[in-house]
């Protein structure tokens, strides 16, 4: 509708005209009035008269016109404001439903975070009972690893006898050897029941100090004394060492009896899983020497030895081509894996990382060592005890740091 029409709609401007047509109406009935005093036998008065009703009966056709539309404005504003009303009511419903829901809605939020804030603060004393666990095992842990760092590894005198002793088994730990502790406590309350220290790992064997007699699974050789010095007893397997009664009187103090044993392995095979090279004779036309470990021939190439070994570059540089050297005092095993890291294999794991740091030691090869502590820092999930035993052993002061920073850390 244009501007116009809106205009001609306008109630303020439909009432100013009604009030225009209602001020002509009293004019013309005025002047109606004065002219009935005419005489109503005059021409000019009768045509007066005919104009005057033709012009009262245009007027009220208009009246009633502007009547009827203002009537219909007035009804279309009238639906126009209820609709308006109703529109604003349904609007006003809405959003207090809207308003009444999310009410709802936080106080569910709310029940639900005061549940989790209580899941979490119970969670929170449960972390920090255990940090207060951890931490008191950490301290434990650092007293042991203090104590492990503390060579020689004495003898606690309160449980040795009253006789001057030769600590033999306190005497520095070189090659595959290695000393398992254990204190028996309560000693004559024992009886048959079987005991047992700690399992510890040393070159990939699980070993532990027990009470318990076993049948013979594995060959050792084991060399037993008595404390003051005066009797050695060698066997190998398993014997009887010393009679009940003998220690209990000679070696039991306060209830309590600690068990000191030196151990060397002097053979082992099948500890180290699957080769990842061949020496034999499939490998003779890319060796130019030959290495011989109890009987095993290794075809090596004489030239890669000498490089990263000063052992095997004072033995080999003067031998002839193809000559045979023989190794003693290691195992064709241990040999094999070795080569394999010297031949750039990925042969340190968590079974061997042990024993090439034995070879690395034994044939000075400082490159060998290096990517055995690289190993034991960033990938082996060996207990940091026998991680520092290795660190003091082997000289390995990057491990030796990194194991103490841990600790001290985890004890945080």
């Amino acid at each position: 509708m244009s501007d116009t029409t809106d205009d001609a709609n306008n109630p303020n401007n439909l009432m100013l005209k009604f009030q225009k047509l209602q001020s002509e109406t009293n004019e013309i009935q005025s002047i109606f009035s004065k002219q009935s005093s005419f005489d109503a036998t005059s021409l000019s008065g009768n045509r007066m008269l005919k104009d005057f009703c033709e012009s009262m009966r245009n007027q009220q056709n208009e009246q009633n016109k502007f009547n009827e539309e203002l009537l219909k404005t007035m009804k279309d504003q009238n639906t126009e404001l209820t609709n308006r009303q109703n529109e604003q009511d349904k609007f006003i419903e809405e959003n207090f439903k809207t308003m009444r829901d999310q009410n709802s809605e936080l106080k569910n939020q709310n029940s639900e975070l005061k549940h989790q804030s209580e899941q979490v603060l119970k969670e929170i004393r449960s972390i920090k009972s255990d940090l207060e666990e951890s931490k008191k095992q950490h301290s434990l842990e650092i007293q042991s690893m203090k104590k492990l760092m503390s060579v020689p590894d004495s003898v606690d005198s309160s449980l040795l006898p009253d006789t001057p002793v030769n600590n033999d088994t306190s005497a520095s730990v070189t090659g595959k050897e290695f000393i398992l502790k254990h204190v028996f406590e309560n000693v004559s309350e024992i009886g048959a029941s079987p005991v047992y220290s700690e399992e510890e790992e040393h070159f990939n064997i699980p070993c532990f100090v027990s009470n318990e007699g076993t049948k013979k699974s594995r060959e050792f050789s084991h060399e037993f004394g008595t404390k003051n010095g005066n009797t050695k007893f060698t066997y190998t397997g398993w014997n009887k060492f010393v009679d009940w009664e003998i220690l209990e009187k000679d070696y039991v103090r306060d209830g309590k009896l600690r068990a000191e044993i030196r151990v060397k392995i002097t053979n082992t095979i099948g500890l180290y899983g699957k080769t990842l090279r061949n020496f034999d004779e499939r490998n003779k036309a890319f060796s130019d020497v030959v290495i011989v470990v109890k009987d095993t021939k290794f075809y090596v190439f004489k030239l890669l030895l000498v490089a990263q070994s000063a052992y095997f570059k004072s033995l080999l540089s003067e031998i002839s081509p193809n000559a045979e050297i023989e190794l003693s005092d290691i195992e064709p095993e241990d040999f094999q894996v070795f080569l394999e890291v010297l031949y750039g294999e990925p042969a340190i794991n968590e079974k061997t990382v042990e024993v090439v740091l034995y070879m690395a030691e034994k044939y000075d090869t400082h490159a060998v060592t290096k990517k055995c502590e690289e190993f034991l820092i960033d990938e082996s999930r060996k207990k940091k005890k026998k991680k520092l035993q290795l660190a003091t052993k082997y000289k390995l002061e990057k491990l030796k740091k990194h194991c103490f920073d841990n600790i001290n850390t985890a004890a945080l």
